[in-house]
């Protein structure tokens, strides 16, 4: 089985080309019809020109194989008309053949092969003679134009392949583009991909509650199992209030707040919160945090973001309760202050965390002093 060709074959162009045309130049219209009687069987097409002007104009728009010229013809002779003839550039290489009734002479031969005659005949001619010779100059104006044909053809055939071979680069460079594209997105998927695991996990592993919100929607994308675990999650997902109807959430007013004063709405708004303060009941449990919030730009492929975060100060609110209890009562009875004042010392420290001191607390107050000096010190002292 052979195998195609990588390249088009050239055009094969055949020979059967349209009849070529012959210039008749004379001013006598029998000399005209003798020239057409005798070169009629060569089959070609035969134009008529009655004088030197008129051949000049044929020649403007056609091509011709020979030119048949008279010498002896009024205002412009056929030397004067052959020099226009090579003068102009698109009949300069066209063959002329005289043909004359003066006497054979040294001068109007000279002449005419100055002007660029290419033959010379003397009237009366053979027409056997005048017939080949023309046919001579038809068949070489048939092989030429069939060569240029076929220069022509190789051109084109040339500038097909061309394109084509131009064509198939580009769209091999098009393929090649498109799997470079194609990877270069799957890199940086797959690169978005592992930030976003990694970036879930380093969310889960924090103890603040933390959500990233989408904004205007409100929806949750991610949320921590600090976020999930505190107040029931209601703080981190709109859809876990649907789990606890009977849930009730309040202002630092002490007013009940509805779903859309919620921080989560309030911070997929585009609001700000810096320490919003929310109180719940759920479950027979009190419990308070303080909302924070933050629009994160689009970066890494991935959409703006509202980062929401929650501190949880129920045990703080707790104890706040406890001491304000505890001073009511102090102001009733010095006996219930210097018990107070007893608890206060013997509260435990708060834990430290692994290889660290307790974080010292900043109450922005004074801190407790200790027992205060007895006599016998300031006596020693003073």
């Amino acid at each position: 089985m052979s195998a195609t060709p990588s390249r088009e074959r050239l055009p094969v162009v055949t020979v059967a080309l349209e009849p070529a045309s012959v210039l008749l130049v004379d001013d006598q219209a029998e000399g005209l019809l003798a020239l057409e009687a005798t070169l009629a069987p060569l089959g070609q097409r035969l134009v008529i020109a009655r004088s030197g002007r008129e051949a000049l104009r044929h020649l403007l728009t056609r091509d011709f194989a020979v030119i048949l010229l008279d010498v002896v013809m009024p205002e412009m002779d056929g030397f004067e008309t052959a020099q226009l003839i090579r003068e102009r550039e698109r009949s300069r290489d066209t063959p002329i053949v005289f043909l004359t009734a003066l006497s054979q002479g040294q001068l109007p031969e000279l002449r005419a092969y100055a002007v660029g005659a290419v033959d010379y005949l003397l009237k009366p001619y053979e027409p056997e003679i005048l017939r080949s010779k023309v046919g001579v100059f038809v068949d070489l104006y048939r092989k030429t134009e069939l060569v240029r044909r076929q220069a022509e053809a190789l051109r084109e055939a040339q500038k097909r392949e061309h394109e084509r071979e131009l064509a198939e680069a580009n769209r091999r460079a098009e393929v090649e583009r498109a799997r470079v594209r194609e990877e270069l997105l799957r890199r940086e998927m797959e690169t978005s991909r592992s930030q976003y695991r990694w970036l879930e996990a380093v969310l889960a592993a924090l103890p603040t509650p933390l959500a990233l919100v989408e904004p205007d929607s409100g929806r949750t994308l991610l949320a921590n199992r600090a976020a999930q675990g505190l107040a029931g999650g209601c703080l981190a997902y709109r859809e876990a209030k649907d789990l606890y109807p009977d849930a009730v959430f309040r202002g630092a007013d002490g007013q009940p707040l509805p779903e859309a004063a919620m921080p989560l709405l309030r911070a997929a708004r585009g609001e700000d919160l810096q320490g919003l303060q929310v109180e719940w009941e759920l479950n027979g449990q009190h419990g308070a945090a303080l909302a924070f919030s933050a629009r994160m730009p689009q970066m890494h492929g991935r959409p703006e973001t509202v980062l929401l975060a929650l501190l949880d100060v129920s045990a703080l609110r707790t104890t706040e309760r406890e001491l304000r209890r505890a001073l009511l009562a102090a102001r009733d009875s010095p006996l219930d202050a210097a018990r107070l004042v007893e608890g206060l010392r013997n509260l435990p420290a708060p834990e430290a965390p692994e290889g660290g001191s307790p974080p010292a607390a900043d109450t922005g107050q004074a801190a407790v002093p200790a027992d205060p000096p007895s006599e016998h010190s300031r006596e020693g002292n003073g």
